[in-house]
């Protein structure tokens, strides 16, 4: 019984190693870098606000 209670641990430790190992290995080097390739613009939005224009 106590044998099975060690294996038991070891195997909670191991899967916690190995989820903590995965979380900070997980995306490193994956993302794009952030570019902005047009100006922005409200299109056609007006400039005034909503609240304002319905008085």
């Amino acid at each position: 019984m106590e044998t099975f209670g060690i294996i038991l641990v070891v195997l909670l430790l191991v899967a916690v190693a190995a989820t903590v190992s995965a979380l900070l290995r997980d995306g490193r080097g994956h993302t794009p870098p952030v570019t902005s390739d047009q100006a922005w613009s409200a299109l056609d939005l007006p400039s005034t606000n909503y609240t304002l224009r319905i008085f």
